[in-house]
């Protein structure tokens, strides 16, 4: 769910009353900031652009390396190194292939399967090598590592898995729903990452449905995913555990993902802040504003808000502006700065003029800060739901006469703005200037 702090008027950053249009209507008539919507409507992300991952919260340290020492997958790599020293002829540190899996699983009561799965980890996680004098030996830290070792250990095993399988896609997907998903959603996934590897000439089609559950299960015994029956679901679900989420968030942050974490507010910047904001519900927003706001003086966060809001897109500008009511009065002097920011000068006039400053909010500010505004909810919300918010207590005369003007407005997203009202506003006058003014801007930039 979106988090309602990234909009002017919510309640998680804001006031503790909602406010409309209507009510300030004195200071900027039907320009004041426009609702994202009821904070239980999850809005659909936008195709374009990358992703916005949904922030996290991580469980502690302790807590996932006491999962990671009870894997059973983890624990079959164990005995297999354990095993194999003991062969006769295997040379200390020496490899140990696929063709030793059907005598590992008779020796230690093994499916074929699972010792190959077992060898594959053993040798990833450097459970066969020889350990450096004073170190224990790899296949020991689940009993005598601490914690970071014993991640470590699990990570290993973990990237193993998941680039044996070209599971990338669907562990991703896991940790984009941030839920139990049903088996059959899995399946685009899945087949997706399976179409990666090309089958051997003449062989059969390999059984979608049976390979993901051979996954899952791999996936399962390595703690990585948790496998369940929820009735309302209609069957078997599958989720990441609170281990697998830590090992995803570590691969996605490492291959240069933005992977936000809940509880991490307090020690980022603003922009950090914001971004987390854009993917968390209502009482995690809350969290996250007050312990920020709690780690710095209220001057500091303003300034460091102001100059977020100054850098970063139309969405993080308005969540900015909402995070800034919290503040209050002790903003009011970085706000009026930011009068002199072409792109904070619209925002800054009606947060001043809202907290009873005297500004000069210009009629072109007005359709800057629509612009701006529309163009900060169709980074979230589906475009439909965008224009029957944008502009929700104006009459529809009254709409058409605005939209037909925008296309002067200097806005890098007006034309983007134009189309979606072209395309999804439900009356035909309005949508009809729309599309007129969408034509004169792209004339205009073309010139």
């Amino acid at each position: 769910m979106q988090c309602v702090a990234t909009t002017r008027r919510n309640q998680s950053a804001s006031s503790s009353s909602p406010r409309s249009a209507r009510d300030a209507g004195s200071a900027a008539g039907p320009w004041s900031r426009p609702d994202s919507g009821p904070a239980d409507r999850a809005p659909q992300a936008r195709a374009r652009g990358v992703p916005r991952l949904p922030p996290v919260r991580l469980a502690p340290r302790e807590e996932l390396a006491a999962a990671a020492r009870v894997a059973p997958l983890l624990r079959a790599a164990r005995d297999v190194a354990r095993w194999a020293r003991e062969q006769p002829g295997w040379a200390a540190g020496g490899a140990l292939g696929p063709e030793a899996a059907p005598q590992a699983a008779e020796d230690l009561e093994l499916t074929p399967e699972e010792a190959e799965v077992a060898i594959r980890v053993a040798v990833a996680t450097g459970m066969l090598a020889e350990p450096g004098p004073g170190d224990p030996r790899r296949s020991e830290i689940l009993a005598v590592g601490d914690a970071e070792q014993v991640l470590a250990v699990w990570d290993a095993a973990l990237e193993a898995i998941l680039a044996a399988d070209d599971l990338d896609g669907l562990a991703t997907a896991l940790y984009t729903v941030g839920g139990p998903v049903r088996m059959e959603g899995l399946f685009d996934a899945y087949a997706a990452a399976a179409g990666t590897r090309r089958a051997e000439p003449g062989s059969a089609a390999p059984d979608q449905a049976a390979a993901l559950s051979a996954v899952l299960e791999t996936l399962a015994d390595l703690g990585v995913v948790e496998l369940d029956t929820e009735e309302s679901a209609g069957g078997l679900t599958v989720a990441l555990s609170p281990l697998g989420v830590w090992g995803v968030h570590r691969r996605l942050r490492s291959q240069g993902w933005h992977v936000p974490v809940l509880g991490g507010a307090a020690r980022s910047g603003a922009a950090g802040l914001l971004i987390t904001l854009a993917g968390c519900d209502a009482e995690d927003g809350e969290t996250e504003i007050t312990a920020w706001l709690a780690a710095r003086a209220p001057a500091q966060a303003a300034t460091e808000l102001v100059q977020a809001a100054g850098s970063g897109s139309p969405g993080l500008r308005g969540a900015a502006f909402a995070v800034l009511d919290r503040i209050g009065e002790a903003a009011i002097g970085v706000v009026r700065a930011a009068l002199d920011e072409p792109v904070l000068r619209a925002h800054a006039s009606v947060w001043l003029h809202e907290h009873g400053e005297q500004v000069e909010l210009r009629p072109e500010d007005r359709t800057w800060l629509l612009v701006d505004l529309g163009a900060g909810l169709l980074e979230e919300a589906d475009p439909r739901d965008v224009v029957a918010e944008l502009l929700p207590d104006v009459t529809a005369d009254a709409q058409a006469e605005i939209v037909a003007g925008l296309w002067r407005v200097d806005h890098p997203a007006v034309t983007d703005l134009l189309t979606a009202l072209s395309e999804h506003h439900p009356d035909p006058a309005v949508a009809r200037a729309a599309r007129k003014a969408a034509f004169k801007a792209r004339s205009t930039s073309i010139d």
